[in-house]
């Protein structure tokens, strides 16, 4: 295999397919992609015993921008790159394949599952009654921004549920979703109003065989057990009876 790039998506649960395995036996080289959606140390290290190969972790600047890693690598050899999640969720992954089709460089994408999906279907919730997904990224000095409140807000205006992403970040790590509810009430308070509902759901580890599952009141939830990271947090707009239904029986 010559000039090809292989992006193979390790799903929510970290279940490689039958052809991405096949792809990361076959490559010249093999690495993984971390920054977009974490991916255990474990998991790389089963993969590398199953595979015979040496698994690269790399990190953003190694795959999008000015001649990054990845994209040299290709131009002399087969790479596969791995990465959580469903690869094509990630604007990163679908930039290098824009770049490498550019320079003649051929591709191809082994789809996996995706939190976008698996959130919804775990929830008991319409994936078509979705609007915008929101990321609530770590406060600090001068940076407190009060933009997923306000997505939040219009989606629940059109009667939209929204899928709430916890930040990570290279120093502080995945966020909690207890600070993520924290944060979100304190945007509430900056903003001057009410905007989120009494009950959300809390999604622990999805695809993990410990995945945790809550919903209730923001107010008892951040005094409960929600598992541990990584979290997701869907906050319900209107609701159908079989919505309402399902939930109650978390």
């Amino acid at each position: 295999m010559w000039n090809l790039i292989s992006l193979v998506g390790l799903g929510v649960g970290y279940d490689i397919t039958e052809r991405g395995m096949e792809l990361l036996r076959e490559c010249d080289v093999a690495f993984c992609e971390r920054h977009t959606m974490p991916v255990p140390e474990e998991y790389i290290k089963t993969l590398e015993e199953k595979s015979g190969k040496r698994i690269e972790t790399i990190g953003r600047e190694d795959v999008e921008g000015e001649d990054p890693l990845v994209l040299k690598e290709a131009k002399e050899r087969s790479v596969c790159l791995l990465c959580g999640g469903e690869p094509l969720a990630a604007t990163t992954h679908i930039s290098l394949l824009v770049d490498a089709r550019k320079a003649g460089i051929g591709t191809e994408v082994v789809h996996n599952s995706s939190v976008f999906s698996a959130a919804a279907g775990k929830s008991g919730l319409q994936q078509y009654k979705f609007g915008k997904t929101v990321t609530v990224s770590f406060w600090r000095k001068n940076y407190e921004p009060t933009s997923p409140l306000l997505l939040i807000e219009k989606n629940i205006g059109g009667g939209m549920h929204t899928l709430v992403l916890m930040d990570l970040d290279a120093e502080l790590g995945l966020m909690d979703a207890k600070l993520g509810l924290g944060l979100l009430r304190k945007m509430e308070e900056k903003e001057g109003r009410k905007v989120l509902p009494e009950k959300v759901v809390v999604l622990s580890r999805l695809g993990y065989p410990d995945e945790k599952i809550s919903y209730g009141k923001i107010s008892e939830l951040v005094e409960g057990e929600l598992g541990e990271a990584p979290f997701c947090i869907v906050v319900p707009g209107e609701l159908h009876e079989m919505e309402r239904e399902y939930l109650e029986l978390l």
